[in-house]
């Protein structure tokens, strides 16, 4: 009863401080766009005309989406799922580290990158968590020989699909781990511990790959797709260059490591204490301990990498959970490791190409942030103040207005099959016309291009700011 209770404080005491943060965030006029683009997404499913499931659009890992669907308040979505995972990290660790485990939360909770991922990227926080107990899952079942753990490791495996389907990438290199480790039983004793492992995993991409194909045609759209996951994130030059060459893409990993190396250097240190192990465990150990950098060097190679320092949370992870298998407890050179990596997480991301991680942590140093919901939210409000019955708006940049109307039937959008009848003759249709100025893609301003000077024929200029222009019939 008691441990029941300690574990609903430290999720209410963590959802408190997360929230309590978004909210001053929010205050000033900044959100994490992304949070906006799964709840118009939601909305769309759920309200759109028609309301159909594939307006999600089967491109972006499902499990995302999920917690919009039963949580209406947008702004608290991200604080109660990272809430409750950093809850049952804590679960698992308190078995694990006994007291110890209030530290490690406490030195998480310390970290402005673990706070950006749980107030606003929850899906990529949970994606490091999940895939960290499902190699320590792996780890234990290696140890112990119970299967137990191996199913319950294949399971959460399986999951990490729809978080990130780059989880793809990993399959091979637990593969041969699993292989390595099973060397002295018969081959059909290893390969039904693969299976095990990875058949939820498989079972579930050809799950999404039958769905890509009965709802958009295709059984590749979640890749081949312009809006693709893969493709969705910000371009860096130098992960173009390394795109499909083995050699350039290992330069730019090992850079990269170097670079973040002050962050992770838990993660280093304790690859020292693998010297504990007997031959027979030390490989299949330090191929599944390498996970995370073999993530990192395919994410480059197939170009969907951008360098940003939050990506080493999930070698704090690994370094917090594989510790325990390592050392009894924590030596004083690891102790110091986690408080420099704690020192340099608060000092790297101020200079980060990743601008939302970069502002989140001057937020937190200096309390100010700049408002990037605005122009969105000034749109929203004159088109329900100017009762806009129908508005033509091209989502691809303009979904955070959706969201903040919040009647997704009050627009002419993209997905819907009469858009480009509308857009070829909007007078007969909408009432007001929505253009971002700021955008090469913006399918009306494509169309009628005098629209960034303020003209469309057949209607006047009703607002405008320094992104948005709205007309009236």
């Amino acid at each position: 009863m008691l441990r029941a209770f300690i574990i609903c404080l430290i999720f209410i005491s963590i959802f408190s401080l997360l929230f309590s943060i978004e909210h001053l965030a929010y205050e000033q006029g900044y959100i994490y766009k992304g949070i906006l683009f799964y709840a118009e997404k939601v909305l769309l499913a759920e309200e759109g005309n028609p309301p159909r499931l594939e307006n999600i659009g089967f491109v972006y890992p499902p499990l995302a989406f999920l917690p919009f669907l039963f949580i209406k308040n947008y702004k608290i979505v991200s604080p109660i799922v990272s809430a409750f995972v950093i809850s049952i990290f804590f679960i698992y660790l308190s078995k694990h580290l006994e007291k110890k485990s209030y530290l490690v939360v406490g030195f998480l909770l310390l970290n402005p990158l673990v706070l950006f991922l749980a107030i606003y990227r929850f899906e990529i926080l949970l994606f490091y968590i999940i895939l960290t107990l499902s190699i320590s899952m792996l780890i234990i079942h290696i140890e112990t020989g119970y299967s137990f753990y191996l199913f319950i490791g294949g399971i959460l495996f399986g999951l990490t699909f729809f978080l990130d389907f780059r989880s793809l990438f990993l399959i091979p290199f637990i593969t041969i781990a699993i292989f390595i480790s099973a060397k002295e039983k018969e081959f059909s004793h290893q390969l039904a511990l693969i299976i095990v492992k990875l058949s939820p995993i498989i079972f579930f991409a050809l799950a999404w790959v039958y769905l890509n194909w009965i709802f958009t045609g295709s059984p590749l759209t979640f890749v081949t797709s312009p809006y693709s996951f893969f493709k969705s994130g910000p371009i860096d030059t130098n992960i173009l260059i390394a795109k499909g060459n083995f050699l350039k893409s290992l330069s730019y990993t090992i850079s990269k490591l170097l670079a973040d190396m002050p962050i992770t250097l838990p993660y280093f240190i304790t690859l020292l204490y693998m010297r504990k192990y007997r031959m027979f465990y030390i490989l299949p150990m330090f191929m599944l301990y390498l996970s995370p950098i073999l993530l990192v060097f395919l994410s480059i190679y197939f170009a969907s990498f951008f360098p940003a320092y939050y990506h080493a949370v999930i070698f704090l992870f690994f370094a917090i959970v594989f510790q325990k298998f390592l050392c009894e407890k924590p030596t004083k050179m690891l102790v110091i490791s986690f408080l420099i990596s704690l020192v340099f997480s608060w000092i790297l991301p101020l200079y980060s190409k990743e601008l939302n991680e970069k502002h989140f942590t001057k937020f937190l140093i200096s309390g100010k942030i700049a408002q990037n919901i605005r122009d969105y939210k000034e749109v929203a409000n004159i088109l329900k103040k100017e009762q806009c019955k129908k508005t033509l708006i091209d989502d691809a940049s303009g979904f955070p207005i959706v969201v903040f109307v919040g009647n997704p039937r009050m627009f002419y959008l993209p997905y819907m099959y009469e858009y480009y009848t509308v857009l070829s003759y909007p007078k007969a249709y909408a009432d007001c016309i929505v253009v971002d100025k700021s955008s090469d893609i913006d399918k009306i301003s494509q169309r009628f291009p005098e629209a960034i000077i303020g003209h469309i024929n057949g209607y006047y200029l009703l607002y405008e700011n320094k992104k948005f222009a709205i007309f009236k019939r």
